[in-house]
């Protein structure tokens, strides 16, 4: 019987924890995650010189609103094809770092709660479907057949 309410009492304890963790890590990173990666983002593109796109759409219907023509076009510059910092003069290393940092918390925040995420998620299927079993199979056993095995 201590089994089966300690698998009862951790299954809900971890549940209710992680879904607890996982809302408190959406929000955060809403809050603070998504607009440091992107005015981070942005202001890290501008330092490297790259230029400003907007695109909207997922897959074949992804259409560009803002910005140069697409990756497939030659009329881009070497600066965006290549995109490496040689023409970054030391004059903007400060910004270029800074927006760096600011990108980098954005990601970090990302990072932080997609696995937050999938702990919730392992916890919330496979542990219950763990614990569950336990319970069943003691169930089982202690219930339906109590004398076996007969030895």
């Amino acid at each position: 019987m201590a089994g089966f309410i300690f698998a009862v009492a951790t299954t809900f304890i971890l549940v209710g924890s992680t879904k607890l963790l996982a809302v408190i890590t959406f929000y955060g990173d809403i809050l603070v995650g998504f607009p440091c990666r992107l005015f981070g983002g942005f202001a890290f593109d501008r330092a490297l010189g790259k230029p400003v796109t907007l695109e909207v759409g997922i897959g074949p219907w992804k259409k560009q609103l803002v910005g140069p023509a697409a990756k497939g076009d030659q009329t881009l510059d070497a600066v965006t094809q290549t995109g490496t910092e040689n023409n970054v003069q030391i004059v903007q290393y400060p910004v270029l770092l800074l927006s760096g940092a600011i990108k980098a918390v954005g990601e970090v925040s990302r990072v932080a709660r997609e696995v937050v995420e999938g702990t919730d998620f392992f916890v919330g299927r496979y542990l219950t479907i763990i614990a569950s079993g336990y319970i069943a199979i003691k169930f089982l056993h202690f219930k339906v057949f109590p004398d076996f095995p007969p030895f």
